[in-house]
């Protein structure tokens, strides 16, 4: 007998045509919208691909939020600005420039006239990098779109995110990895960043992925695999190297670091002949004048870039001697950048010392001159206990997985040591911060897991006859 109840398709088709009519409507009032709509979509269920239970229903709630508070800071934007005045609204104040230079370069491609000042400024050597193309030919492709390049940056965060997630889950442990993520995700700096319009988010993505792929290089099943990570971080590394200044060497260098420590961890005899090696080596190679004047000329390098972000505009701090801010010529005193070339080895290495120091305490909770300055504390106190936690977390990391520690050590490092010798400026060094924070989080999560299982250690029951052995840490099958 022919049952006469409609069938499941008869039922869905309906939704589907709703769904279909709306992303439709969607694309052709904002064509990025529906294709960041889209990619989340296709990123969430490959972020969550495996997991089950509880873990996926928080994990699901975490990456949807994120989303939607990104989605809702943008619309926010697009409602507050009052576009009879301006053509778009930004976050920060550098793009603005940034997304006109991304559309004048379209329009000289697309064969638009434009202003002759416009054509200069397209071109400037200032800001330079080559995401400004990949702007401007996403908006050759859908049109005008100043908001939805946030959303493109929203995507190239996310992205970047949920590589080191899965990454570090499968490693060092699910809570860490999770707490890790939510921090990544809901620092404040942190999600103002992802959703600028500026190179940022790309440039977080890029290094993410060469991560990945440096762990391929080492871990590949077979030699096939392992060349095409090694191609792979040669791309990766060119590719960065176009969109910000030195990003390349940054790279190399983070990989380097990473996978020398990394040598070092698995032969512990290697390790302790290299500790009492290094000194010698390095007073070896210090002996010599040419490298003497190589290491002092980039030392100088570093202070001279310093020196001028003190300079700039805003709340700064001094990591130099105090002569090297104010030199008295003929009896009055002002700036001079030139006497930095007179600084001496002592003085060079106060400098180094201080930079790092610097980087790690400023600003000082007692030297808030502002009210963003008092908004922005909590999360400095919160900075002090990643950091705090993440020298723990080194130690039980290594224990978990000592490569991919030691890439998340290299990548910290460099990026953290680079910062911290030529910042100068309060609000630059917090934000360029974030260069390395997406590496230290997962790190500062390890650490707090285990020292919060350890401080909940029970005392070991005896097992009785026939039943197995008790469990020591009871956070012990949460975290892993």
């Amino acid at each position: 007998m022919t049952s006469l109840a409609p069938s499941r398709t008869e039922d869905t088709w309906p939704t589907v045509v709703i769904c279909g009519v709306l992303v439709g409507v969607a694309y052709v009032l904002s064509p990025l919208t529906a294709l960041f709509a889209v990619a989340m979509v296709f990123l969430i269920r490959r972020a969550a691909a495996g997991i089950e239970g509880d873990e996926r229903r928080w994990l699901l709630i975490v990456l949807v939020g994120a989303v939607a508070l990104r989605l809702a800071a943008v619309a926010g934007l697009f409602a507050v600005t009052n576009h009879a005045r301006v053509p778009f609204g930004s976050f920060f104040g550098d793009e603005e420039y940034f997304i006109k230079r991304a559309i004048w370069l379209r329009n000289v491609g697309s064969g638009v006239p434009i202003h002759v000042a416009d054509l200069i400024y397209a071109f400037d050597q200032y800001s330079e990098t080559s995401y400004l193309y990949v702007l401007a030919f996403l908006q050759a492709l859908v049109g005008s779109a100043p908001y939805g390049a946030h959303l493109l940056g929203v995507a190239f965060y996310m992205s970047g995110a949920a590589l080191l997630y899965r990454l570090t889950r499968d490693t060092l442990g699910r809570m860490p990895a999770f707490i890790g993520l939510v921090l990544l995700l809901f620092l404040p700096t942190l999600f103002a960043w992802s959703i600028s319009a500026l190179k940022d988010p790309l440039f977080f993505l890029l290094s993410a992925w060469s991560l990945l792929a440096s762990v391929r290089l080492v871990r590949g099943p077979t030699w096939r695999d392992r060349a095409v990570a090694a191609l792979t971080i040669a791309a990766i590394a060119a590719a960065i190297a176009t969109i910000r200044q030195g990003g390349g060497v940054l790279i190399g260098a983070s990989i380097a670091v990473g996978l020398t420590l990394a040598v070092l961890l698995a032969r512990p005899r290697l390790l302790l002949v290299s500790l009492m090696a290094t000194p010698v080596a390095v007073g070896f190679a210090l002996s010599r004048p040419d490298l003497q004047l190589k290491v002092y000329q980039g030392v100088q390098a570093a202070a001279g870039q310093h020196w001028g972000h003190v300079w700039t505009a805003g709340w700064v701090y001094h990591s130099l001697d105090d002569r090297f801010y104010a030199t008295t010529i003929d009896g009055v005193t002002r700036p001079d950048r030139k006497f930095i070339r007179d600084m001496e080895f002592r003085e060079a290495g106060r400098f180094v010392v201080r930079s790092l120091e610097r980087y790690i305490t400023v600003p000082l909770p007692w030297e808030a001159r502002s009210p963003a300055t008092l908004a922005y504390l909590p999360e400095q106190l919160v900075w002090y206990l990643l950091v705090l936690f993440a020298l723990l977390g080194v130690l039980w990391s290594f224990r978990r997985d000592a490569l991919i520690t030691s890439l998340l050590c290299g990548y910290a490092i460099v990026a953290a040591v680079t910062v911290a010798v030529i910042s100068g400026n309060v609000g630059t060094v917090v934000r360029h911060r974030g260069l390395a924070l997406p590496y230290i989080v997962w790190l500062s999560a390890v650490g707090g897991c285990e020292l919060l299982s350890r401080l909940r250690r029970r005392e070991p029951v005896p097992a009785q006859p026939g039943s197995a052995s008790e469990e020591i840490f009871p956070l012990e099958p949460i975290w892993r």
